[in-house]
């Protein structure tokens, strides 16, 4: 109960507009910014790991492979930027 009294209280700091509401949102920006580059650094590993071994399987089907691995590194991308701008703005350096 003491930590629910804890988390509301720093919820109510936030919403008031608090240097420690700004501080904790900095905080939860630069996390988000760390975490999303882990997960576009996983994700094209993982393309590019299993990519390679799909062409070590079947040579003939590279083209294929390069086209569909190109396109899902976009995408994955493209979520990885649209976050950071989404966790910049925690920060207040994009939408400050």
């Amino acid at each position: 109960m003491e930590i629910l009294a804890s988390l509301i209280t720093l919820i109510a700091a936030v919403d008031s507009g608090t240097a420690l509401g700004a501080g904790l949102a900095a905080i939860g920006g630069g996390i988000g910014i760390g975490v999303l580059g882990l997960g576009a650094g996983r994700g094209i590993g993982n393309i590019g790991g299993n990519a390679t071994a799909a062409v070590a399987r079947q040579p003939e089907a590279a083209g294929q492979i390069l086209v569909q691995m190109i396109i899902s590194a976009a995408l994955i991308e493209g979520f990885t930027f649209f976050g950071i701008v989404v966790a910049g703005g925690f920060i207040g350096n994009f939408f400050g």
